[in-house]
């Protein structure tokens, strides 16, 4: 195989990643990427919050007061995104697929190192299947989880540093490598994985011991260390927030250990039917969409006899087949932080948790199809000798092709997203919710005609409704129904759902600053000013809450502290002209002309 060859395998693969995802460009934010990046006030200061970025956890800037994840890097570069190009979700699509294309690069390279360039048609035969499969779009589609393209970038770029020093033995490769890992540790915490790949890499391919690999691996116990102190600090533990929501994980629906245990097996079991056969893709395999089992049940004893034979395989072919190896322990290393069965995590189920363990599959899709025909095969004449396997290979990559660049289009916004996956995840109540948001949010507010609005509005509650009696706490869907109810004017039932979504959630800041609202709007003034203070305490960072809270107080003729509350919401939100101009109308009513004016015209000049 030579050097014209490998540029050209690598060519393909960039350039395929690019037309897979090409359509994506024009898609809006969707899901998280709300959270992340498009209401994050610190993602949305640009380079002057990045400093913030790296005080506060992953969802601070977006309001949520405790949490578990710790993401500083991804973060700073969506505020740097956000600094050159703000508001334009085409620019980070773009990154997306860039770092797709390029991480595609750096996985044949990783695999040409690890199986010599005698096997240059198996690595890129696997990358190939990597990069087309389905189950990607997740990922790359949604611009949030550019932490998974940007983490197992870094970390696979820091095995390929650390191979290039073992050949040279340049100290610069290994410490280069070392700081990409720790870089990968904060743009995502899941890359710890490669601590134990790293070693089992070394020994399987490059003939180390295990306490020669152990010893030298151990240097990649320092920029962890230092990622484990800085999370420590930020989250207050380890660990940070352990509450889990129920509609996040079903495995806490229940307290029984032996059915937490049967589900969690019976859905690494579906993980692998979705590598095996990726239709249909959802954004959402929340509560009810998956059942709750036992260990009665066939699809967990079935699953629990595949992960044991990948297990008996491991240790039987060890060694004895270094590629098969391979693909079932990177597989088997990079899911096991997704089992649910050593930690609770804030998930159930996700096609993007299968997003690096994906490669272990490929690699082993690959192998199997190239092998019974590898003797025969003349890497100078591949289209004679290698007809079968590469038409086996081209039926496939036009499946995953076609499947990958139809999945796209549901990621185009929201609604779309939420009204396509809702045929397929009915059973989820979190999947409803969505949808009833879809309904409300993205068409209903933006309809001209005011029956159809209101029809769809309607439709929203129905949603709701249905993931309410999918879930009967869902403090979240009372809450958005008692807001459509209250949009069609039906103040009671509305009132009636913000104090169950409060029940079921005593912290549901939204649901309280509603309720405040609608106190406001019947003059219930007091009532509202308590319903704004339990959703400050909540969250402080709420800005319709903190400006709803300002007009209440002015209008109950507290001018000084309405001032100070428009104020808190403008450093949230400093392009909103309304707080200007009710700050400049709370001064006026103080008799300050001349600081009221100031205001009126930051007002002016905004509008």
């Amino acid at each position: 195989m030579n050097k014209k060859q490998l540029n050209i395998y690598s060519l393909i693969l960039v350039i395929l990643s690019i037309f897979l995802y090409i359509n994506s460009l024009n898609h809006d934010y969707v899901l998280d990427d709300f959270s992340v990046i498009k209401d994050n006030f610190i993602v949305k200061e640009g380079i002057d919050g990045i400093n913030e970025i790296f005080k506060t956890h992953y969802r601070y800037g977006y309001g949520h007061q405790n949490a578990s994840l710790y993401r500083p890097l991804t973060l700073s570069i969506f505020a740097l995104q956000w600094e050159l190009f703000p508001d334009q979700p085409s620019f980070a699509h773009l990154i997306n697929i860039i770092c797709y294309a390029l991480l595609n690069w750096l996985i044949f390279l990783f695999l040409l190192n690890l199986f010599g360039k005698e096997k240059a048609l198996l690595a890129f035969l696997s990358t190939l299947l990597f990069c087309l499969h389905p189950i990607h779009t997740e990922v790359v589609a949604n611009i949030k989880s550019f932490d998974e393209l940007l983490a197992m970038s870094l970390s696979i770029s820091a095995i390929l540093l650390l191979l290039n020093y073992l050949k040279t033995k340049s100290k610069k490769y290994f410490i280069s490598s070392i700081v990409l890992f720790g870089l990968a540790l904060f743009a995502k915490e899941s890359s710890v994985a490669f601590i134990v790949v790293i070693p089992f890499t070394l020994i399987l391919f490059k003939d180390f011991k295990i306490g020669s690999a152990i010893k030298l691996s151990s240097a990649y116990l320092i920029p962890l260390l230092i990622y484990l102190l800085a999370r420590k600090s930020v989250l207050g533990s380890l660990g940070g927030d352990s509450n889990i929501a129920v509609i996040d994980n079903l495995l806490l629906s229940t307290d029984q250990t032996a059915i937490q245990l049967a589900t969690a097996i019976k859905i690494l079991g579906l993980y692998l039917w979705k590598l095996l056969f990726p239709h249909p893709l959802m954004n959402d395999y929340s509560l009810q969409q998956i059942s709750l089992s036992n260990f009665g049940d066939w699809s967990v004893l079935l699953s629990l006899i595949i992960y044991a034979s990948l297990i008996y395989a491991l240790i039987k072919l060890w060694k004895k087949n270094k590629i098969i190896t391979f693909a079932i322990g990177f597989y088997l290393i990079n899911i096991a932080l997704y089992t649910n069965i050593f930690i609770k995590i804030g998930t159930s189920f996700g096609e993007r948790l299968v997003f690096v363990s994906s490669l272990g599959f490929c690699v082993a899709l690959a192998y199997f199809i190239l092998t019974p025909f590898e003797k025969s095969i003349n890497q100078k004449a591949l289209l004679k000798t290698a007809k079968t396997p590469l038409l086996i290979i081209g039926i496939i990559a036009v499946l995953y092709g076609f499947k990958t660049i139809n999945r796209n289009k549901a990621w185009k916004d929201n609604y779309t997203l939420y009204s396509t996956d809702v045929k397929n995840c009915s059973k989820s109540a979190r999947c409803q919710y969505y949808y009833g948001l879809g309904l409300m949010k993205e068409k209903a507010l933006d309809e001209k005609n005011e029956q159809t609005k209101n029809q769809l509005i309607q439709n929203s509650i129905q949603a709701f409704s249905k993931a309410i009696e999918l879930y009967p706490s869902y403090s979240d869907a009372y809450g958005q129904r008692g807001l459509a109810y209250y949009r069609l004017n039906q103040m009671e039932a509305a009132l009636a759902d913000y104090k169950k979504a409060v029940q079921f959630n005593p912290g549901n800041a939204n649901a309280l600053s509603n309720m405040g609202s609608l106190y406001f709007q019947q003059k219930e003034y007091q009532n509202a000013k308590i319903a704004f203070e339990r959703a400050i305490k909540v969250n402080p960072n709420h800005v319709d809450a903190l400006a709803n809270y300002a007009s209440t107080l002015g209008t109950l003729g507290d001018y000084n502290s309405a001032i100070t509350y428009f104020k808190k919401a403008v450093n949230l939100k400093p392009t909103e002209a309304n707080y200007y101009q009710m700050i400049g109308v709370s001064y006026q009513n103080l008799g300050n002309q001349s600081m009221a004016n100031q205001y009126f015209q930051k007002a002016q000049s905004l509008k």
